[in-house]
């Protein structure tokens, strides 16, 4: 008798990642440098201002980078922490530091000594391509600011089974239409209200005016939304510091860095106008850097003259009720140019002129009670490499998504599809439900989010054959949606129809 053992694993899950933050896992910055957290160690670190010497764990490990530069760049990881690229501006390298062959000749727009030379987004819509926007160090009145499209599915070095990206030549170097102002040096992304990403950056001169691009599937807005102020700016080479906007999207800081100035005030992510504008002369310091701290209680601000690392209460700032700084720390190694925050919440301190980086263990807490570290200048980073002003720019808020396809599914039925949540951020910015869109013409279902819980799970059963887009759209509590999840189902007609996950044994009628 001959014995067929059939054995039918149909109801598969179909993982899919929605805001791992890992994205920024991974910094390649300075001559050389790099740190990434991926893997973590303990190392014994020297005090400072009263601070006692210490073991810290989960400390970021080093590598060396390709990249050479004295201020700008950025880097990207995908939603596991595994590197994907970094850049200076001007080269893209790939994750084994080769430069990517679509970056050169011409290079891009950006320059080494610019101090947001480029920032980098996820193309609205795909799920292997990202936008880099490159800035160069400016002229007296010109818009250096230009964007290219990398897309990960392109051979680059790699091969065509496994592809390390490469930038798209005929999509390189396309200049953000119709900027107002000298665009130079400063600029940033971040997440629109309606999944979208919008551009940014200071137009400088007199007045100062703020450049929104909206940037959809379509591609990039032909106009920006522009936001005028009533006070001027510098718009000589090198005048700019870093512009953030805050991780919910609703504010922004830039730091006049030749001008002395701190300007802060309210973004609408809904539709780019900038509004509350501020701007403090802080006096005795020329702001470069700026960060802030993991609850946006406070505004991290790091200079050049008087070497200084400030903090301020953005609240108040935002309020017009205090510009005082909550603490002034003028002693640190080196100038504290800029501060930003790590993967673990800690702050990190870009100390120009020294190999060291100075560790804020605590910033979320009171600054007088902050808990202020330095690494030595020979073990920290790899032999032969240092810092220098910048680390790597990172756009405000992510929210990206990914599936893997299902091979084959049966018609007739029920299968479970589902997708793995792993959210953090201010609450305001992540989703509350989930609607699926199984691409066949049924009702859509709506699924809550609720607190603690990661895998959500929807069963359906197609009833005709075909390949079909699961279309999985996270929405927000005030019902505008980001960016939506697509995976794909090969429906076919199988010869046995059977029930999910059941171990069948079949007897052929033919005996032996």
């Amino acid at each position: 008798m001959k014995k067929i053992i059939l054995i039918l694993l149909i109801s598969m899950c179909l993982p899919a990642l929605l805001q791992a933050q890992k994205e920024m896992n991974n910094w390649a910055f300075g001559v050389n440098a790099g740190l990434t957290w991926n893997t973590t160690r303990s190392i014994t670190l020297t005090g400072l201002l009263g601070t006692a010497n210490a073991t810290l764990a989960g400390l970021p490990t080093s590598f060396k980078s390709s990249i050479n530069t004295v201020e700008g760049c950025f880097s990207l990881s995908d939603n596991d922490g595994k590197l994907l690229f970094y850049s200076d501006g001007i080269t893209i390298w790939d994750t084994n530091g080769k430069a990517m062959p679509g970056s050169l000749n011409p290079a891009l727009t950006g320059h080494s000594s610019s101090a947001q030379s480029g920032i980098i987004f996820p193309y609205p819509g795909s799920t292997t391509k990202f936008v880099a926007v490159t800035l160069n160090i400016g002229t007296v009145a010109g818009n250096t600011a230009a964007y290219s499209v990398v897309d990960m599915s392109l051979k680059g070095n790699g091969t065509v089974a496994l592809p390390l990206g490469d930038v798209i030549t005929t999509q390189k170097n396309i200049k953000l239409p119709n900027g107002v102002g000298a665009i130079s040096e400063s600029c940033t992304a971040t997440l629109g209200a309606d999944g979208s990403y919008w551009i940014i950056a200071p137009g400088r001169g007199n007045p100062t005016q703020f450049n929104a691009w909206k940037f959809t599937e379509a591609g990039i807005a032909a106009n920006p939304v522009v936001s005028t102020t009533t006070f001027s700016s510098s718009i000589s080479i090198g005048a700019c510091g870093y512009i953030k906007i805050s991780y919910d999207g609703k504010h922004f800081a830039w730091g006049q860095y030749s001008d002395g100035g701190l300007v802060v005030g309210d973004f609408n992510n809904a539709t780019g106008v900038f509004t509350n504008i501020r701007r403090i002369v802080p006096g005795g310091t020329s702001i470069y850097g700026i960060e802030f701290s993991p609850s946006l209680k406070y505004l991290y601000t790091g200079g050049y003259a008087a070497s200084t690392l400030s903090v301020y209460d953005f609240n108040a700032l935002l309020a017009g009720t205090s510009t005082t700084p909550l603490r002034l720390i003028t002693t640190l190694p080196g100038t504290p140019y800029n501060p930003q925050l790590g993967p673990d919440k800690r702050l990190y301190i870009a100390t120009y002129s020294t190999n060291c980086i100075v560790i804020v263990d605590n910033p979320d807490d009171d600054p007088s009670l902050w808990r202020i570290y330095q690494t030595d200048n020979t073990t920290f980073l790899q032999s032969g490499t240092n810092n220098q002003i910048g680390f790597p720019s990172f756009m405000g808020s992510w929210f990206a998504g990914k599936a893997k396809p299902k091979n084959f599914q049966c018609t007739a039925n029920s299968h479970n599809y589902s997708i793995t949540v792993d959210m953090s951020g201010v609450a305001s910015q992540l989703p509350v439900k989930l609607e699926w869109d199984f691409g066949d013409g049924t009702t859509k279902v709506t699924q809550p989010i609720a607190a603690g819980t990661t895998i959500y799970k929807q069963p359906h059963t197609y009833t005709s054959t075909g390949v079909y887009t699961i279309t999985i759209t996270p929405i927000k509590a005030d019902n505008t949606t980001l960016s939506k999840i697509n995976m794909q189902t090969n429906v076919t007609d199988c010869p046995i129809q059977t029930n999910p996950i059941v171990r069948t044994n079949l007897y052929n009628s033919l005996q032996q």
